[in-house]
């Protein structure tokens, strides 16, 4: 019986995703019609009608049957004697957006450069890593990371966007067997580490430096402790069909919490989501960003970029802030949200932060029909994902850090809404708090961060294959 229920409630899921907009408008103005001398118990049901089809409107993003359904609900609430003035309030808010939205943009010519090949000026190589400078800066595309292993052999590849313009003298890391650097297609160098047992690496990019680096490397095993190696080596699951979506909160004109020294959650946030991404994509995972750079995303359009990429998880990067002043030194602590209409007075606090971006346009009691209408089936899901990332970040950043566990929290996070799969929000620290906001700002910190959530994110596929 409960699998009929699940069934029939996701296909009315997807019916309302997928319902044409057109058609919806016209059902809209086809309801109102009936309005007009129609008895008070009809009247109720063409109401509810209509305010079923305004979530609809909402889900499409369709502002024309927004509109249409605020007018119908006006009309509804004033011959039921109901309140209105919230409608008439949203229903404005909506005319100036669609106003706005149907000015014409004036086209510009866009002029595309020819992107040249960068050059490498100089490798070289130390204890445990290899520093490669090239003549321009590079982006995390120009690398391309892979894992060979056949028979006991075990090669991490790197395949750089470059030229070689001269042979390196001999490169070498202490614990890794061979390390070869080459220009392996015109315009690809090849970087290959190359050892009898599985290699740990990480690489980072700089402006016009790439580092390579094998983390914590590991001594050679005799053959007596040959099984003892096997079982702590024991690297993540490598899965290509994997699709995360990394989402940095806020970013252009909005700039997030201003905390201690009037640091920005936005620019925090980003640097931690593009380490986040280099480590998942290291682990094999497919990573796409909701933004890459300091712009402006609606909150809605995030998930709907993780549903047309047909992702897995949804993570969502923030920082929190304290309510007053006189709470700026004891408010602390890194924080796991998912999504769940139930919640405490906290969670609702920190949830009206991260929603006030692009909730405007929506009054109370959409929002609350909005919010328990999604994402019931993917809540038990979200809650292990919350659960698994919580661990990792407390389990990862406290080898080096004093840090308070906040806790596994229910938010209604208007980001988290809409999205067709396991989905969560990170709060990685207090802003606000002056040794948490130097913290988020420290290279090294966020390294940590980053790892202990990717590590809570192989994790979870773990448990949940």
């Amino acid at each position: 019986m409960g699998k009929i229920v699940k069934t029939l409630l996701t296909f009315f899921i997807f019916f309302i995703v997928t319902a044409n907009a057109a058609t919806l408008s016209d059902s809209i103005n086809k309801n109102i019609s009936k309005i007009d001398g129609a008895s008070r118990d009809k009247t109720v049901r063409v109401y509810h009608d209509i305010k079923s089809q305004y979530i609809k409107a909402i889900i499409n993003d369709d502002t024309k049957a927004q509109i249409a359904a605020i007018k119908g609900l006006i009309k509804c609430s004033k011959k039921l004697h109901l309140k209105y003035k919230h409608y008439e309030k949203e229903l404005s808010l909506l005319e100036k957006e669609s106003k706005k939205s149907a000015k014409p943009v004036k086209k510009t010519k866009t002029i595309i450069f020819k992107k040249s090949v960068p050059y490498v000026k100089s490798v070289s190589s130390y204890r445990d890593r290899i520093v490669i400078t090239f003549n321009k800066n590079l982006d995390r595309k120009d690398v391309r990371f892979f894992e060979l292993n056949r028979n006991k052999n075990y090669k991490d590849v790197f395949d750089i966007r470059g030229r070689l313009r001269f042979k390196p003298k001999r490169v070498s890391i202490k614990a890794i067997r061979k390390v070869r650097v080459s220009q392996y297609t015109k315009n690809s160098i090849r970087v290959v580490l190359d050892d009898i047992r599985p290699i740990n690496s990480i690489f980072s990019i700089e402006r016009n430096k790439i580092t390579i680096r094998v983390d914590k490397p590991q001594k050679f095993y005799t053959k007596k402790k040959k099984s003892k190696s096997r079982k702590s080596y024991y690297s993540p699951i490598i899965s290509t069909d994997k699709i995360i979506i990394i989402d940095p909160g806020h970013g252009g004109k909005d700039s997030g919490a201003i905390g201690y020294k009037r640091l920005k959650e936005k620019n925090a946030v980003l640097k931690i989501a593009l380490r986040l991404g280099r480590y998942l994509r290291q682990y094999g995972y497919r990573v796409y960003y909701t933004r890459s750079s300091d712009r402006f995303v609606r909150l809605r359009d995030r998930t709907h970029y993780a549903n047309l990429k047909k992702a897995d998880l949804f993570i969502s990067i923030h920082a929190n802030a304290a309510p007053r002043r006189s709470q700026y030194l004891t408010s602390k602590g890194v924080e796991t949200y998912f999504l769940s209409p139930a919640r405490s007075a906290r969670a609702k606090r920190v949830s009206a932060k991260e929603n006030s971006a692009d909730m405007s346009s929506m009054d109370y009691y959409s929002k609350q029909v909005f919010l328990n209408f999604l994402n019931r089936e993917k809540i038990v899901a979200s809650n292990k994902l919350a659960i698994d990332i919580q661990r990792g970040i407390l389990k990862n950043v406290r080898k080096k850090y004093s840090v308070v566990d906040g806790g596994v929290r229910k938010a209604p996070f208007w980001v988290l809404v809409g999205a067709q799969m396991p989905a969560v929000l990170i709060e990685t620290g207090y802003i606000t708090n002056p040794t948490e906001a130097t913290r988020l700002f420290n290279p090294y910190y966020e390294s940590l961060l980053a790892k202990g959530i990717a590590n809570g994110i192989v994790s979870y596929f773990e448990k949940n294959r």
